[in-house]
C-alpha cells in the first residue's frame, strides 16, 4: 500500500516537528518547511495529498500561499487543511480571513494548541472529501 504524502508548513520548527510526527505516525510520508516559499516549492515538486499551512507567518503568510495555490491550475485541486492560533491570539475569526481572497474556501481549519486526535479526525474528513472543522466550540 502507498503511504499517502502531506506537506507541513509552519515558520515554527516545533510545530512542523510536531505536525510531522503525528502524521508519520499515522502512516503519512510528510515533507516540512518552515516558510512558505520553500514549502511552496515541495508542493510544486511533488503534489502531496494534502497541504497543512499555518495562516500567520512572516514574509508570506499562509493566507497569501493558499491564495496562490487555489488560483493556479496545477494546485487547487490539492485539500488544504489551515493550522492557526489566530482566533486564540488575536480574536480573528480564521473563516472571514481567508474568505477575503474570493476562493474556495480551505477543506480543514485546526485550531492551535493542536490535539493529535484532532487533528487526524480533520485530515482523515478531507481526504474522504468531507470539509472539517477541528475548532473546538462552546
Amino acid at each position: 500500500m502507498t503511504k499517502r504524502t502531506a506537506v507541513v508548513i509552519d515558520d515554527e520548527v516545533d510545530i512542523t516537528n510536531y505536525l510531522t510526527s503525528i502524521l508519520e505516525t499515522n502512516d503519512f510520508e510528510v515533507r516540512a518547511a518552515n516558510e512558505a516559499r520553500s514549502g511552496e516549492v515541495l508542493i510544486r515538486e511533488s503534489p502531496p495529498d494534502i497541504v497543512l499551512i499555518d495562516l500567520m507567518m512572516p514574509g508570506r503568510s499562509g493566507v497569501q500561499l493558499f491564495g496562490k495555490l487555489r488560483g493556479d491550475e496545477t494546485t487547487k485541486g490539492i485539500p488544504i487543511v489551515m493550522v492557526t492560533g489566530i482566533g486564540s491570539q488575536t480574536g480573528m475569526d480564521w473563516g472571514t480571513t481567508v474568505d477575503q481572497l474570493k476562493a474556495r474556501r480551505p477543506e480543514g481549519f485546526v485550531e492551535k494548541p493542536i490535539d493529535p486526535e484532532r487533528l487526524m479526525k480533520v485530515v482523515e474528513a478531507v481526504l474522504a472529501g468531507e470539509t472539517a472543522d477541528g475548532v473546538v466550540h462552546g
